[in-house]
């Protein structure tokens, strides 16, 4: 393909993305020509600021975009129509999805990295169903987003407009870009910072409680380090847990979409960030305290006469986090 047409998709890719944006359901936070606060924070080598993002120049999103997107993607190398295609899922959804997508769609690994392999294999591909098929995939990748019933409508002309642009560059027709609101949200899954960080942060504080009453009771210096050390190994865990799960999440094929996601309703109507802490909390303090009543360190018979009862509540914690899981936003709230 020739590189030119780098400037005829960035011009659709910027006409869809807008300007400044920040939208509460949006998982990239505060947007600009589509050019999240993460990635200018990444493109400036340092930590930015909402306004920094506002004011950002146009110039700044250009190189962000060629670099960071287009390049890496190797979009010059890929025929004209299938180059726009990937482009813009990469800057919709990340690079590495948009590429897993297309490894999958043409038989291979599903690595991530636009390998020499992947653009011979694009060239012997027919294009036209191949960019069919990518965007028949990232449409039913949005629409099984959390996110679909805020962003849908825009998301769904996106990738309508996309597919018709493609396959008109694919046959080297000549196409005006049509006039299209910008789409506001970016098709990712969003990353689980704040429950990963309340349940972390939960751990630590329970697994240092439950060090400090092991100490209080006269506890030997061996078994105050192992409770520290096993609440040391539990946050540890459930960090590293929550970023593969994000990551395979991300990455993971599109779901077929049959009607309504009985899920996904539920998953609109059970709100409550505070339940993470709650259920983190409540799990590592019961596990701990069965922990030090099975060593005879603490008595809990006073507190929890039955003999299982803090197995019912670490078992009752374990429910409350995976609530927590299937649900998002603050308590009583909605998305949408």
């Amino acid at each position: 393909m020739v590189a030119s047409n780098y400037e005829a998709s960035l011009v659709r890719v910027l006409k869809h993305e807008g300007g400044y944006s920040n939208h509460p359901s949006d998982p990239g936070g505060a947007t600009n020509y589509g050019i999240t606060i993460a990635s200018y924070a990444r493109f400036k080598g340092r930590a930015v600021t909402a306004a920094e993002v506002r004011a950002m120049p146009l110039s700044d999103a250009k190189a962000i975009y060629k670099t960071s997107y287009w390049n890496v993607l190797r979009c010059d190398e890929l025929p004209a129509g299938l180059d726009y295609a990937v482009f813009d899922y990469g800057v919709n959804s990340g690079p590495s999805r948009a590429t897993k997508v297309l490894q999958r769609l043409l038989g291979l690994a599903a690595s991530g990295a636009m390998t020499d392999e992947v653009i011979a294999n694009v060239r012997t591909a027919n294009l036209p169903t191949l960019v069919a098929k990518l965007c028949d995939e990232r449409l039913a990748f949005l629409k099984s987003l959390k996110t679909w019933p805020v962003f849908g409508v825009g998301w769904g002309r996106r990738v309508s407009d996309v597919r018709r642009d493609a396959l008109a560059m694919a046959k080297s027709e000549a196409v005006t870009p049509a006039a299209s609101s910008a789409v506001s949200g970016k098709g990712h899954v969003p990353a689980p910072t704040s429950v990963r960080t309340t349940t972390t942060a939960a751990t630590v504080a329970a697994g240092a409680g439950a060090a400090l009453a092991t100490h209080d009771v006269g506890a030997p210096a061996s078994v105050v380090l192992a409770v520290v050390a096993m609440s040391a190994v539990l946050a540890v865990a459930g960090w590293i847990g929550w970023t593969i799960w994000h990551k395979r999440k991300q990455d993971a094929a599109a779901p077929p979409v049959i009607g309504a996601n009985v899920i996904t309703s539920f998953r609109l109507k059970l709100k409550g960030w505070r339940t993470v802490i709650f259920g983190g909390a409540l799990t590592v303090a019961g596990a701990s305290l069965d922990i030090l009543n099975a060593l005879q360190l603490v008595d809990i018979t006073p507190l929890l006469p039955p003999e299982h009862a803090l197995k019912i509540i670490a078992i009752i914690g374990v429910a409350t986090v995976a609530l927590r899981v299937m649900t998002t936003g603050r308590i009583g709230q909605r998305d949408c």
